[in-house]
């Protein structure tokens, strides 16, 4: 019964997880498409094709050119054209994702010319525009003027070039912009990202912002990339060469915008091979959920060969829908990137959700559905282009590829940490064989002392003997002092500071090493020698207390007479334990975690004592103040005797 109300809250626990991450998430990206939308900007939008944009120069916006261009289909213009001959209509940027307007049967390659009047101030003023993207060639004339020519659109001389660019203008009272766009083998021809308009040093910022956080991005990536392969090589562990492959394709598909900043390329093979890493990352995150999880499902290996091969060959379909008649096959590379997407979100869910127990698995679950919720709002909000950031799959791929970073950090820390703690026992181990034997050492050496005194003994006596007889009485009382004075020197009986006979070599180790040091040893110790708590945790708790204090005294520098103060006893069923030495110099500590001196990192000693004494429904306090430390052990004791 148990077992069953155990595992129902459990499920409501996960059921929880994933309806609140889903529900934040979206709450996260509908702020995102009201405040980081350059279609939901409060700035003046066009109104059939003509934006009004007057006022004061120093005040103008940033115009973000989302609405209403004037979009001659099929056609090449230049302002030296009769433009009342040609049929137009109105849409907006990123409408259509390509020049077929919607029409699977149409075209989606050829030629098409944007136009659109902006209404300024009086005043002549210089005027930035710029134009991210536009595939795949085009020409940009300004109040009929040529103002740049990236690739060539002329069909017959086509060259296509992709590259972001700001252009600069000086320009009154009202301008007239004409982009003709020719493409013939792009995934999304024409003007399919929102340009913006307004004051050259406004314009340039908007558009330095994202160049900056990309590169920020990128560069960080690229540490985590390199961090990964160098835990790998340490490790050995496949999650870390997975989670490798994922910043790679993370790199990938990342740099191609931060390319198309600085260089004007063509469209291949660089697009395809975007698509490729961007088409990579689902097999990858795949794999290294299902390493991360430990469950071994050979169904997933079906699940990430099926979304490897639909990811390449969505790349190479896209890559021979280029020039085709009909948009058949491009719009069916899009419905396989959507099944691919959801295929893939879905499946880290369903395993997140299966591998999650207690509360350790519920960051990567809550990672997976905010991936999924990310999905699902790029296609309620489809009309989305950010002023700052990327796209809501993007946002929602890189924080689950920090999730999954953040886990395996999580692990590669506990391994390390477990590894210390592991070099200290195996250290502690060995000191405590070297304790007892050196103690065993000096039992040893007493015993045999004592045999031999007793063997001569007999000498003794008949050297008295003679004496007596001889009447030689005087030298008999000086032969009597001197064998009383040479026996007590050798049958002195060993220190024992316990009964418990492992605590007692220890301290036996320690006390020689302080007395080595000239350092005093204040003692009272009351150890059972038998009691719930094993001679090896036991060893542990005096062991690191012991180290932790001669250590302290031996660096101590300062203080005139340093010292060790310990005190052990049971009282009312309960060990208590109080060591107390001197110090000098400053102690690490944030709360109540004490840093260690001989390495960096939270000191293994403390962290051990502590953890030994509440496996047994102890405590350990320690306080350090004015040249002064001291630890504090109680152990409750059942069933334990003297």
């Amino acid at each position: 019964m148990k077992e069953k109300r155990t595992g129902k809250k459990d499920r409501k626990l996960l059921w929880g997880t994933i309806i609140i991450s889903m529900i934040l998430s979206l709450m996260v990206f509908y702020v995102l498409y009201n405040a980081n939308n350059k279609y939901m900007t409060r700035e003046e939008k066009a109104i059939h094709g003509i934006l009004y944009a007057d006022g004061s120069y120093d005040s103008l916006p940033v115009y973000y050119l989302s609405r209403e261009w004037e979009y001659y289909p099929d056609v090449l213009l230049t302002p030296g054209d009769d433009l009342e001959k040609y049929y137009f209509r109105y849409l907006s940027i990123g409408e259509y994702g390509g020049m077929e307007l919607d029409d699977r049967n149409g075209n989606p390659y050829g030629s098409g010319t944007y136009r659109l009047r902006i209404m300024l101030p009086s005043e002549e003023h210089t005027y930035g525009l710029y134009l991210p993207e536009i595939f795949s060639a085009y020409n940009l004339y300004v109040d009929g003027k040529l103002i740049e020519q990236v690739g060539n659109p002329d069909p017959d001389h086509y060259e296509e070039r992709i590259q972001h660019r700001m252009f600069t203008f000086k320009g009154h009272t009202s301008v007239e912009i004409m982009i003709a766009v020719t493409d013939k083998d792009s995934a999304s021809p024409g003007i399919q990202y929102v340009p913006a308009f307004g004051n050259p040093l406004k314009v340039n910022t908007v558009r330095g912002i994202p160049v900056f956080l990309n590169s920020s991005v990128f560069t960080l990536v690229l540490l985590v990339l390199i961090f990964s392969v160098w835990a790998f090589f340490r490790t050995r562990s496949r999650a870390n060469a997975l989670f490798a492959g994922v910043c790679v394709c993370v790199l990938g598909y990342t740099c191609y915008p931060l390319l198309h900043t600085y260089l004007a390329l063509r469209v291949q093979p660089w697009f395809s091979l975007e698509m490729l890493f961007y088409y990579l990352t689902f097999p990858a995150m795949l794999l290294l959920e299902h390493e991360i999880t430990g469950r071994k499902y050979k169904w997933v290996w079906w699940l990430v060969g099926f979304t490897a091969a639909a990811g390449i060959g969505a790349t190479v379909a896209g890559i021979f829908a280029g020039g085709m008649e009909t948009a058949a096959l491009f719009y069916g590379v899009s419905a396989v990137t959507e099944v691919l997407k959801w295929f893939t979100a879905i499946c880290l869910v369903v395993i997140a959700f299966f591998y999650t127990e207690g509360t350790r698995g519920l960051p990567l679950l809550a990672g997976t559905v905010l991936y999924a919720s990310s999905l699902a709002a790029d296609r309620i909000w489809p009309l989305y282009d950010p002023i700052i950031g990327g796209w809501f799959p993007e946002w929602g791929g890189t924080i689950l590829a920090g999730v999954f970073g953040v886990i395996l950090w999580r692990e590669l820390t506990d391994g390390y940490r477990m590894r210390l703690i592991y070099e200290e026992q195996s250290r502690q181990m060995e000191l405590r064989l070297m304790m007892q034997k050196e103690h065993y050492e000096k039992l040893t050496g007493a015993l045999e002392e004592a045999s031999r005194t007793r063997h001569d003994m007999r000498q003794y006596i008949r050297t008295a003997s003679m004496l007596l007889e001889e009447e030689h009485y005087e030298q008999l009382r000086e032969y009597f002092h001197q064998f009383a004075k040479e026996s007590s020197e050798k049958m002195q009986a060993p220190m024992c500071y316990c009964k418990n006979m492992s605590v007692d070599a220890i301290l036996h180790y320690y006390a020689g090493q302080l007395e080595d040091a000239g350092v005093s040893f204040h003692h009272s110790i009351e150890v059972p020698q038998k009691m719930k708590i094993t001679d090896l945790d036991i060893c542990r708790i005096f062991g690191n207390l012991l180290e932790n204090a001669v250590r302290a005294v031996k660096a101590d520098k300062e203080t005139e007479e340093p010292y060790v103060n310990c005190i052990c006893r049971v009282r009312m069923g309960k060990l208590l334990i109080d060591i107390e030495n001197s110090y000098s110099g400053e102690v690490r500590r944030n709360g109540d975690v004490f840093y260690s001196t001989s390495h960096s990192g939270q000191g293994i000693g403390t962290a051990s004592v502590s953890k030994t004494a509440e496996k047994y429904g102890g405590y350990a306090d320690f306080e350090a103040s004015e040249g002064v430390f001291r630890a504090n052990v109680f152990i409750p004791l059942e069933n334990s005797g003297s």
